[in-house]
């Protein structure tokens, strides 16, 4: 089997792919599957050695577009035509996908209509149409359910996110050997999903008291950059800042070696539950847990509005109780 998965969306949808990938694999070890994704979200994928190949297309910021973008797709699309795919699936639920799927050259070309109808042309290109509901579960089962309506797999369900550890990459950041480390992942490009900068500062403070090490990891962004510093600058010494300047094999490997990660609705907090570290998931007002919850990993989810003044002590609560299981189980 050639398998091509098309999915246009952000870096975490990109990961919560991989169960899915995985679950193809196991039912058809000799399976050729490769995906698309957008630029900038296929490093994420880099610790699923079940994937062959990776492709990908335009950024999700169109700021980030060129002009030469038509172009670049149409090499694209010229590259996996010459492939001669079995089956071209796509899971993004977007018209740019569609078109990708739709011009693959693939023998079977999928997509699922029963969420966002398919209209003309891209109901043409298709070739089977899957009409699995997917609206009110998780992402990581929604992928593994469009799949499943063209590929006959055994698995009633997906496993855990992947990123193996044997490709999570040592940092260059020096960690104190005899102070258990903790993760904070503050940022998001959605402000409203972001959690009060003081709470973080008294979680931190208290870690900080309890004898714990904490790296507030950030993105790249100049925004996500200063929050981490004003945060390492709030807590003091113990606390050190990512300063964006991490990839998401240096994050793997730090969440592969901490007892806990408190982070918002992120890919990050996508990256803990693919490594198994323990969570705190704070969700904003916007965010649907039902969707996008830590997916089959030890976690407690706190749910906080945009007047949030109220749950920092439940996410102390939570965090001493991670923290607590973890080392009674160590």
């Amino acid at each position: 089997m050639r398998l091509l998965l098309v999915k246009l969306r952000h870096i975490g949808d990109a990961l919560l792919m991989t169960p899915a990938v995985k679950a193809v694999k196991e039912a058809y070890p000799d399976a050729q599957i490769d995906v698309i994704v957008r630029a900038g979200t296929e490093s994420i994928l880099n610790g699923c050695p079940s994937i062959n190949k990776i492709y990908t297309t335009a950024s999700p910021e169109k700021s980030k577009r060129s002009g030469g973008i038509i172009w670049k797709d149409l090499q694209l699309l010229a590259a996996i035509r010459c492939e001669k795919y079995d089956l071209a699936i796509e899971l993004g639920n977007n018209d740019r996908g569609r078109t990708i799927v739709g011009f693959s050259g693939a023998k079977m070309r999928c997509a699922n209509t029963h969420v966002y109808r398919i209209g003309w042309p891209w109901k043409l290109l298709m070739t089977h149409l899957g009409q699995s509901d997917w609206s009110i579960i998780h992402r990581a089962e929604a992928d593994f359910l469009n799949i499943k309506d063209f590929i006959d797999l055994p698995q009633r369900e997906p496993g855990p996110l992947i990123f193996e550890k044997s490709h999570a990459i040592a940092p260059p950041i020096e960690l104190s050997p005899d102070k258990p480390l903790v993760i904070f992942h503050p940022g998001t490009r959605w402000r409203r999903k972001r959690w009060s900068d003081d709470h973080w500062a008294t979680l931190g403070r208290t870690l900080i008291s309890q004898n714990h090490q904490i790296i507030v990891s950030v993105g790249p962004d100049p925004e996500e950059v200063a929050l981490g510093q004003q945060l390492v600058r709030a807590i003091g010494p113990g606390c050190i800042s990512t300063e964006g300047k991490i990839q998401w094999s240096h994050l793997a490997w730090l969440l592969y070696h901490a007892k806990l990660f408190v982070g918002v609705d992120t890919a990050a907090m996508h990256l803990a539950a693919a490594t198994g570290c323990p969570t705190v998931a704070l969700f904003g007002p916007d965010s649907d847990s039902r969707n996008w919850s830590p997916w089959k990993t030890q976690h407690q989810l706190i749910k906080f509005g945009s007047d949030d003044v109220s749950t920092l002590h439940e996410v102390l609560t939570a965090t001493a109780a991670l923290l607590t299981h973890h080392s009674l189980n160590s």
